[in-house]
């Protein structure tokens, strides 16, 4: 009797597993959807095409969209409405980017127009992003104006700052040889190594458990970073990130 007992609740299990409905898979992450709006400093080397291959290789997703112009401001951009249709295309980040705007007539046109464009970006249901970049390499003594200039373009609107010219002052602090510009404007494939370091940790935040030696060398690999630089690129990206200068 004892043995039908055990295989009547045997079958009775089985009939049930048949029954039970599947495991739904978990849902796959959506890709951080992200429009580049900028100039040669955006395009040249293709940072945002190199920062959704980087992503990938993290294991995370963007999907990005450019809307470069060689030498264009944001008041040309805004002029021109190219960037504006590209806005409305539905996005999480859109980054604005003109020239290092260290000067007083560059500067408050970086803010004015920043402004202009987050309203746009904020009612499309984005977020705006600005990409701080880098002086002139003729002109070092303009880091410290660059960099006020885009952190106080971020805070008119609420912005993220991807603080990628103060990680080029950074690395350049620690090693004044490091070869960052290919001429006097755009960025070497250090600068350009730097430029998608901090544009991703920035968007891309790593918590204190996962930021460990293995996701460093992760990190290196995949923009085949000699090792010899490694620490130095990504000491300078996380540090503008998370230490922002004081400025003067």
């Amino acid at each position: 009797m004892r043995r039908v007992i055990l295989a009547l609740l045997a079958g009775l299990g089985a009939l049930a597993a048949l029954q039970a409905p599947a495991a739904t898979p978990a849902p796959e992450a959506k890709p951080l959807r992200i429009l580049f709006i900028g100039n040669s400093l955006t395009s040249s080397g293709d940072i945002p095409g190199r920062l959704a291959k980087f992503a990938a290789a993290m294991g995370r997703k963007a999907a990005v969209e450019t809307v470069a112009v060689d030498n264009h401001s944001l008041e040309d951009h805004w002029r021109e409405g190219t960037a504006l249709e590209a806005i409305v295309k539905g996005w999480d980040i859109v980054v604005l980017q003109q020239g290092p705007s260290a000067q007083p007539d560059s500067r408050a046109q970086l803010v004015e127009y920043s402004r202009r464009f987050a309203r746009v970006i904020r009612e499309a249901g984005a977020k705006p992003a600005l990409y701080a970049v880098w002086p002139a390499q003729n002109r070092p003594g303009d880091f410290a104006a660059a960099i006020s200039a885009y952190r106080e373009a971020a805070a008119a609107v609420g912005g993220v700052v991807l603080p990628v010219g103060e990680a080029w002052l950074r690395a350049l602090g620690a090693d004044k040889r490091l070869r960052l510009y290919t001429d006097t404007v755009h960025a070497a494939s250090f600068g350009q190594d730097l430029a998608v370091l901090t544009i991703y940790l920035a968007l891309f935040p790593a918590g204190h458990q996962e930021f460990d030696d293995a996701f460093v060398a992760r990190m290196a690999r995949a923009l085949e970073i000699p090792a010899d630089r490694r620490e130095l690129l990504v000491d300078a990206a996380t540090r503008a990130i998370d230490e922002p200068l004081k400025l003067q």
